[in-house]
Protein backbone atom coordinates (compact mmCIF):
# COMPACT_ATOMS: atom_id res chain seq x y z
CA UNK A 1 0.00 0.00 0.00
CA UNK A 2 2.85 2.40 0.87
CA UNK A 3 4.30 1.95 -2.65
CA UNK A 4 0.95 2.82 -4.23
CA UNK A 5 0.68 5.97 -2.07
CA UNK A 6 4.18 7.08 -3.12
CA UNK A 7 3.35 6.66 -6.82
CA UNK A 8 0.15 8.64 -6.32
CA UNK A 9 2.07 11.45 -4.62
CA UNK A 10 4.62 11.55 -7.47
CA UNK A 11 1.80 11.92 -10.04
CA UNK A 12 0.28 14.78 -8.05
CA UNK A 13 3.67 16.52 -7.80
CA UNK A 14 4.32 16.22 -11.55
CA UNK A 15 0.86 17.55 -12.37
CA UNK A 16 1.68 20.64 -10.35
CA UNK A 17 5.27 21.03 -11.55
CA UNK A 18 4.74 20.45 -15.29
CA UNK A 19 2.63 23.58 -15.86
CA UNK A 20 5.24 25.64 -14.00
CA UNK A 21 7.92 24.36 -16.44
CA UNK A 22 5.85 24.27 -19.62
CA UNK A 23 4.23 27.72 -19.46
CA UNK A 24 7.52 29.70 -19.30
CA UNK A 25 8.94 27.60 -22.15
CA UNK A 26 5.89 28.30 -24.32
CA UNK A 27 6.20 32.01 -23.57
CA UNK A 28 9.89 31.99 -24.60
CA UNK A 29 9.13 30.16 -27.86
CA UNK A 30 6.25 32.54 -28.65
CA UNK A 31 8.42 35.61 -28.04
CA UNK A 32 11.20 34.21 -30.25
CA UNK A 33 8.75 33.52 -33.07
CA UNK A 34 6.99 36.90 -32.91
CA UNK A 35 9.49 38.80 -35.11
CA UNK A 36 9.21 36.28 -37.98
CA UNK A 37 5.44 36.06 -37.60
CA UNK A 38 5.06 39.80 -38.17
CA UNK A 39 7.92 40.22 -40.65
CA UNK A 40 6.67 41.06 -44.12
CA UNK A 41 8.80 39.58 -46.87
CA UNK A 42 9.52 41.43 -50.10
CA UNK A 43 7.88 40.83 -53.47
CA UNK A 44 10.07 39.51 -56.26
CA UNK A 45 10.01 42.95 -57.94
CA UNK A 46 11.79 44.44 -54.93
CA UNK A 47 14.94 42.34 -55.29
CA UNK A 48 17.56 41.82 -57.94
CA UNK A 49 18.11 38.31 -59.35
CA UNK A 50 21.09 37.71 -61.66
CA UNK A 51 20.38 36.70 -65.24
CA UNK A 52 21.22 33.15 -66.24
CA UNK A 53 24.82 32.81 -67.31
CA UNK A 54 25.95 31.28 -70.59
CA UNK A 55 27.09 28.17 -68.71
CA UNK A 56 23.73 27.85 -66.95
CA UNK A 57 21.85 28.18 -70.24
CA UNK A 58 24.04 25.48 -71.78
CA UNK A 59 23.35 23.18 -68.83
CA UNK A 60 19.61 23.77 -69.28
CA UNK A 61 19.84 22.50 -72.87
CA UNK A 62 22.46 19.82 -72.33
CA UNK A 63 19.98 16.93 -72.28
CA UNK A 64 17.83 16.65 -75.39
CA UNK A 65 14.44 14.94 -75.59
CA UNK A 66 16.19 11.64 -76.33
CA UNK A 67 17.69 11.58 -72.82
CA UNK A 68 14.27 12.34 -71.33
CA UNK A 69 12.59 9.63 -73.38
CA UNK A 70 15.19 6.97 -72.55
CA UNK A 71 14.93 7.68 -68.82
CA UNK A 72 11.12 7.82 -68.87
CA UNK A 73 10.87 4.47 -70.64
CA UNK A 74 13.27 2.92 -68.15
CA UNK A 75 11.65 4.26 -64.96
CA UNK A 76 8.05 4.97 -65.96
CA UNK A 77 4.92 3.19 -67.19
CA UNK A 78 5.37 0.11 -69.33
CA UNK A 79 3.17 1.58 -72.08
CA UNK A 80 1.28 4.78 -72.93
CA UNK A 81 -2.45 5.11 -72.33
CA UNK A 82 -4.42 5.42 -75.53
CA UNK A 83 -6.88 8.00 -74.17
CA UNK A 84 -8.11 9.71 -71.02
CA UNK A 85 -11.06 7.37 -70.93
CA UNK A 86 -8.86 4.29 -70.83
CA UNK A 87 -7.20 5.53 -67.63
CA UNK A 88 -10.42 6.80 -66.06
CA UNK A 89 -12.27 3.53 -66.69
CA UNK A 90 -10.05 1.88 -64.07
CA UNK A 91 -8.37 4.85 -62.41
CA UNK A 92 -7.84 3.31 -58.98
CA UNK A 93 -6.68 0.03 -60.47
CA UNK A 94 -4.01 1.84 -62.48
CA UNK A 95 -3.04 3.98 -59.49
CA UNK A 96 -2.29 0.80 -57.53
CA UNK A 97 -0.70 -1.06 -60.46
CA UNK A 98 1.69 1.74 -61.45
CA UNK A 99 2.10 3.46 -58.07
CA UNK A 100 0.58 6.66 -59.44
CA UNK A 101 -0.36 9.83 -57.60
CA UNK A 102 -3.16 12.13 -58.70
CA UNK A 103 -1.89 15.70 -58.39
CA UNK A 104 -3.86 18.67 -57.07
CA UNK A 105 -3.12 22.32 -56.37
CA UNK A 106 -0.93 22.59 -53.27
CA UNK A 107 1.34 25.02 -51.43
CA UNK A 108 4.11 24.55 -54.01
CA UNK A 109 2.33 24.52 -57.38
CA UNK A 110 -0.89 25.21 -59.27
CA UNK A 111 -2.43 23.00 -61.93
CA UNK A 112 -4.69 24.84 -64.37
CA UNK A 113 -7.39 23.18 -66.44
CA UNK A 114 -5.33 20.66 -68.42
CA UNK A 115 -6.48 20.12 -72.00
CA UNK A 116 -3.89 17.75 -73.43
CA UNK A 117 -2.65 15.88 -70.38
CA UNK A 118 -3.82 14.40 -67.09
CA UNK A 119 -2.65 15.20 -63.51
CA UNK A 120 -0.95 11.89 -62.73
CA UNK A 121 2.68 11.04 -61.97
CA UNK A 122 4.48 8.08 -60.48
CA UNK A 123 5.08 8.47 -56.75
CA UNK A 124 8.81 9.11 -57.21
CA UNK A 125 8.10 11.99 -59.59
CA UNK A 126 5.41 13.39 -57.30
CA UNK A 127 7.85 13.29 -54.36
CA UNK A 128 10.44 15.05 -56.53
CA UNK A 129 7.94 17.85 -57.23
CA UNK A 130 7.40 18.38 -53.50
CA UNK A 131 11.13 18.52 -52.88
CA UNK A 132 11.52 20.98 -55.74
CA UNK A 133 8.87 23.14 -54.10
CA UNK A 134 10.59 23.01 -50.71
CA UNK A 135 13.95 23.97 -52.21
CA UNK A 136 12.42 26.76 -54.27
CA UNK A 137 10.74 28.19 -51.17
CA UNK A 138 14.06 27.99 -49.35
CA UNK A 139 15.77 29.97 -52.12
CA UNK A 140 13.05 32.64 -51.80
CA UNK A 141 13.44 32.81 -48.03
CA UNK A 142 17.21 33.23 -48.36
CA UNK A 143 16.67 36.51 -50.22
CA UNK A 144 13.75 37.53 -47.97
CA UNK A 145 11.11 37.14 -50.72
CA UNK A 146 7.55 35.96 -50.11
CA UNK A 147 6.43 32.54 -51.36
CA UNK A 148 5.29 32.02 -54.94
CA UNK A 149 3.83 28.83 -56.43
CA UNK A 150 4.86 27.67 -59.90
CA UNK A 151 2.45 26.30 -62.50
CA UNK A 152 2.43 22.83 -64.05
CA UNK A 153 1.35 23.14 -67.68
CA UNK A 154 1.55 19.54 -68.91
CA UNK A 155 1.85 16.21 -67.08
CA UNK A 156 0.83 12.69 -68.17
CA UNK A 157 -0.14 12.54 -71.84
CA UNK A 158 -2.03 9.86 -73.69
CA UNK A 159 -1.48 8.92 -77.33
CA UNK A 160 -4.62 10.91 -78.20
CA UNK A 161 -3.22 13.96 -76.38
CA UNK A 162 0.03 13.77 -78.31
CA UNK A 163 -1.82 13.45 -81.61
CA UNK A 164 -3.86 16.57 -80.84
CA UNK A 165 -0.79 18.51 -79.69
CA UNK A 166 1.03 17.93 -82.95
CA UNK A 167 -1.50 20.16 -84.69
CA UNK A 168 -0.26 23.26 -82.83
CA UNK A 169 2.97 22.38 -81.02
CA UNK A 170 6.14 22.02 -83.08
CA UNK A 171 7.92 20.36 -80.14
CA UNK A 172 5.35 17.55 -79.88
CA UNK A 173 6.86 14.47 -81.51
CA UNK A 174 4.69 12.19 -83.60
CA UNK A 175 5.06 8.76 -82.07
CA UNK A 176 7.02 9.18 -78.87
CA UNK A 177 6.99 11.43 -75.84
CA UNK A 178 8.50 11.17 -72.38
CA UNK A 179 5.15 12.52 -71.11
CA UNK A 180 3.65 9.08 -71.86
CA UNK A 181 5.39 7.44 -68.90
CA UNK A 182 4.37 9.47 -65.81
CA UNK A 183 7.87 10.68 -64.90
CA UNK A 184 7.83 13.88 -66.97
CA UNK A 185 6.10 17.21 -66.46
CA UNK A 186 6.29 20.74 -67.87
CA UNK A 187 6.46 23.93 -65.80
CA UNK A 188 5.31 27.26 -67.25
CA UNK A 189 8.46 29.36 -67.45
CA UNK A 190 7.30 32.69 -66.07
CA UNK A 191 3.86 32.06 -64.51
CA UNK A 192 3.78 32.19 -60.69
CA UNK A 193 1.13 32.66 -58.00
CA UNK A 194 1.81 34.86 -54.96
CA UNK A 195 0.95 33.26 -51.62
CA UNK A 196 -2.74 33.63 -50.83
CA UNK A 197 -3.65 34.85 -54.32
CA UNK A 198 -5.35 33.15 -57.26
CA UNK A 199 -4.20 35.50 -60.03
CA UNK A 200 -0.72 34.80 -61.43
CA UNK A 201 2.13 37.18 -62.06
CA UNK A 202 4.76 36.76 -64.79
CA UNK A 203 8.37 36.99 -63.70
CA UNK A 204 11.73 36.09 -65.23
CA UNK A 205 13.36 36.64 -61.83
CA UNK A 206 11.28 33.85 -60.31
CA UNK A 207 11.93 31.71 -63.37
CA UNK A 208 15.69 32.11 -62.92
CA UNK A 209 15.51 31.15 -59.24
CA UNK A 210 13.42 28.08 -60.07
CA UNK A 211 15.76 27.08 -62.90
CA UNK A 212 18.78 27.33 -60.60
CA UNK A 213 17.02 25.03 -58.15
CA UNK A 214 16.37 22.56 -60.96
CA UNK A 215 19.99 22.78 -62.10
CA UNK A 216 21.12 21.81 -58.60
CA UNK A 217 18.87 18.74 -58.72
CA UNK A 218 20.05 17.90 -62.24
CA UNK A 219 23.68 18.10 -61.06
CA UNK A 220 22.73 15.66 -58.27
CA UNK A 221 21.54 13.18 -60.92
CA UNK A 222 17.91 13.54 -59.88
CA UNK A 223 16.42 14.79 -63.15
CA UNK A 224 16.92 16.02 -66.70
CA UNK A 225 15.93 19.61 -67.45
CA UNK A 226 15.28 21.13 -70.87
CA UNK A 227 14.52 24.83 -71.21
CA UNK A 228 12.26 25.08 -74.25
CA UNK A 229 12.08 28.39 -76.08
CA UNK A 230 9.21 27.95 -78.53
CA UNK A 231 6.67 26.62 -76.02
CA UNK A 232 7.87 28.75 -73.07
CA UNK A 233 7.99 25.77 -70.73
CA UNK A 234 10.55 23.94 -68.60
CA UNK A 235 10.57 20.25 -69.54
CA UNK A 236 11.58 18.01 -66.58
CA UNK A 237 12.01 14.25 -66.40
CA UNK A 238 12.65 12.62 -63.04
CA UNK A 239 15.39 10.00 -63.20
Amino acid sequence: MSGTKKKGKRRIVWRRVLPLIAVPLLIVVAVCELPSAFHKRKTIDEVQVPELSVLELRALRRYSNEYHLESARLKGLDRPFKSHQELLNDKYGYIVKYNLRELHDCKYYEIPMLTNSMPFLKKEASDFLDELGRRFFKSLKEIDVKEYRFQLSSILRTEADQHDLRKNNVNATQNKSSHYFATTFDIAQTCFYPKGETEPIYSYRLRNLLLRTLLEMQDEGRCYVLLESQTKCIHVTVR
